[in-house]
């Protein structure tokens, strides 16, 4: 099998490059894979160097693709299905890299070499093993452009299916390519989906109805496909059939709920918690559904152990809709383990008391029950292993902070690294003057490395934190950035604004001017002769997007100059995103500020109702804090339109 390899010595490796440097070792790679005792590892190091996690292609890439062509359809060749998954990747790498790197020598190249061996890859849907016949339509089908003819290779081919998985396969890449079906191909393929649909209980019905379904959405209910689920066969790339249909009736909110049902039946009967997550996907995408499953979920209280967590992670993200089931959840603090951590969560999110002594054992690390921070993902799946930090679970219980406190400031006594200092800072901003014990302890972090936590904490507790004005007064003395931080603070803690407007650096670095612009906001007119500054960076900003900085420099400006078209017209900017149903934090901050902009904000008023009345939630992270973070955008869009009633 060698002369596969035959020319990989003509190329000069060492003057490409991938994720990791030089493309040396890319030679020894390709041989490996005519090892079977090498080949698994050799593919492995292709994959995570020369394609890596996509977005973009490198010239090693370009120069070993010939080369992996021609393994596939070579019997002896050990793994070729695998490889002919890792070609795949780069197929479906032309249709989604961007510009610039989509327009970038290698990436051209590559693509140049793909489309190069079309007739390769239509000449392996033949092979004899029904693996590689499946991996080939996988990528036949990244070849939008050439999608009539891709089509009718699929259908020319249907009959000799080895078996029903694949002609699941083949008939699911149809439905796929449908959208880039020419106009005049299109009732053709239309016609010979409908004439091959096998009757209700084949377990290849469902994949011709979501091909049907895909070529025109109007041409098969729902109600048909959720009928045929039932026993049905599904695409290898998919795990199974319901989270196969809640991908295709993605926005059909009916059929969603009725999948989710299944879902936690199917959970129920096997023991395997994941289904569960089908509950959590639908509540962070409507809001009403919340409503729909939280009495479903709470039904499964009582399972089995992983079931049950799973249930206190919904009940405990569905916040105040989870109420009625205030006295389930309290029933499951006591158990050990991740249970009795969810059920605290719970109760938290709910401000029940019965949260404390569970909170309060985590913040004196005995042990740390909850993370100092939690994991962050910006997408629409549900993750179940999605669990709160601690400073998530002590925000809402502000009412007893004169509980929480003492143990905060314990834990800050023994470790106040910036991470753990940055998180309770955030609890005691919530809290607010109750918190006022910390302040010796936030006081202790000026002029460390936790300087600027320590200032915004201070600040935010304003009178509160007149402890601790002497090492202010002592910090604004000094020079730079930090020294103008602690004025501001100082400003904050005693309204005396001379310390600050007298500091020589207020600006900082570029990466401090979000921070100053919001220090600057508090002066108000008395910070009158950064305007020019400010409306300079206005400028400079106006035709990018509505960023932290922008939306900070805004709001400065008008609260030192009373004028608000500068500022609506940024807040307009960064609101835009709402009205597609986005909403990173940034749009929540304009929000905030909003009720202070008086009559200016008539022009949202519009947007506003939108945000309190729509169904569909505004998603910016995944998991529990999509469901968060909408009722968050959702409360403060209602208090920006009472605002602008008085």
């Amino acid at each position: 099998m060698r002369e596969l390899l035959d020319g990989v010595s003509d190329v000069d490796w060492a003057s490409l490059g991938h994720a990791y440097g030089s493309a040396e070792q890319v030679p020894v790679w390709l041989a490996g894979l005519l090892d079977p005792m090498t080949s698994a590892k050799a593919l492995d190091d292709l994959d995570t160097s020369i394609y890596h996690q996509g977005g973009g292609a490198y010239t090693a890439a370009a120069a070993a693709l010939p080369f992996l062509i021609r393994l596939p359809a070579h019997p002896g060749v050990p793994g070729r299905a695998d490889i002919l998954d890792l070609l795949g990747q780069f197929a479906r790498l032309q249709n989604t890299m961007v510009e610039p790197w989509k327009s970038k020598p290698e990436a051209l190249a590559c693509r140049a070499v793909l489309y190069g061996a079309f007739d390769v890859f239509r000449g392996l849907l033949d092979d004899d093993d029904p693996a590689i016949q499946a991996r080939a339509a996988e990528l036949l089908v990244e070849f939008v452009d050439r999608a009539d003819e891709v089509v009718d290779e699929f259908r020319l081919r249907y009959p000799a299916a080895a078996n029903e998985a694949l002609r699941v396969e083949v008939v699911w890449a149809v439905g796929r390519l449908s959208s880039a079906l020419s106009a005049a191909h299109r009732p053709t393929v239309r016609a010979w989906l409908q004439a091959l649909t096998p009757p209700l209980g084949d377990p290849v019905r469902l994949a011709f109805l979501v091909a049907r379904r895909r070529i025109d959405p109007t041409a098969v209910p729902y109600q048909d496909l959720l009928a045929a689920v039932e026993g049905a066969l599904y695409p290898a790339q998919e795990s199974n059939a319901i989270t196969w249909m809640e991908k295709e009736l993605a926005e059909e909110r009916p059929a969603r709920l009725i999948l989710a049902r299944r879902a936690i039946d199917d959970a129920m009967r096997t023991g395997r918690s994941r289904g569960m997550a089908s509950a959590g996907a639908v509540m962070i995408k409507w809001r009403s559904a919340s409503a729909d499953m939280i009495p479903i979920i709470a039904a499964t209280l009582h399972d089995l152990p992983d079931i049950a967590e799973s249930a206190l992670h919904l009940l405990a993200a569905a916040g105040e809709v989870s109420r009625p089931y205030l006295e389930d959840i309290a029933a499951k603090v006591g158990e050990p383990g991740r249970t009795g951590a969810l059920a605290a969560w719970a109760l938290a999110r709910l401000g029940d008391e019965r949260a404390l002594p569970m909170a309060v054992r985590s913040l004196r690390g005995q042990p740390d029950i909850y993370p100092i921070g939690g994991s962050q993902y910006t997408d629409r799946f549900y993750w179940l292993t999605q669990d709160p930090g601690i400073a998530e679970v002590l925000t809402p219980l502000t009412a007893f902070a004169d509980r929480i406190v003492p143990a905060l400031r314990q834990r800050l006594q023994r470790d106040d690294k910036p991470p753990v200092a940055h998180q309770f800072g955030d609890v005691v901003i919530a809290y607010g003057a109750a918190a006022a014990g910390a302040v010796p302890e936030f006081t202790a972090m000026l002029g460390t490395d936790r300087h600027r936590t320590a200032c915004r904490v201070l600040a935010a507790l304003g009178p509160a934190a007149t402890a601790a004005r002497d090492r202010l007064v002592q910090c604004a003395a000094g020079e730079g950035f930090d020294a103008s931080q602690a004025a501001w603070a100082l400003f904050r803690v005693t309204g005396d604004p001379q310390p600050f407007l007298d500091t020589t650096d207020v600006w900082g670095g570029r990466f401090d001017i979000m921070t100053a612009a919001r220090s600057l906001a508090d002066f108000g007119p008395l910070a009158i002769r950064f305007r020019d500054r400010i409306e300079l960076l206005l400028h400079e900003r106006q035709s990018g997007r509505a960023d932290w900085t922008t939306v900070e420099l805004a709001h400065a400006h008008f609260r030192i100059t009373g004028e608000p078209v500068l500022c609506t017209d940024a807040f307009d900017k960064a609101l835009d995103l709402l009205r597609r149903k986005q909403q990173p934090p940034v749009t929540r901050q304009v929000l905030r500020y909003l009720p202070e902009l008086g009559p200016a904000t008539v022009r949202f008023e519009p947007l506003l109702r939108q945000v309190i009345e729509q169904d569909e939630r505004l998603i910016y992270s995944g998991g529990w804090r999509a469901i968060a973070e909408d009722d968050e955008a959702r409360a403060l869009a209602a208090a920006a339109l009472s605002a602008m009633a008085h």
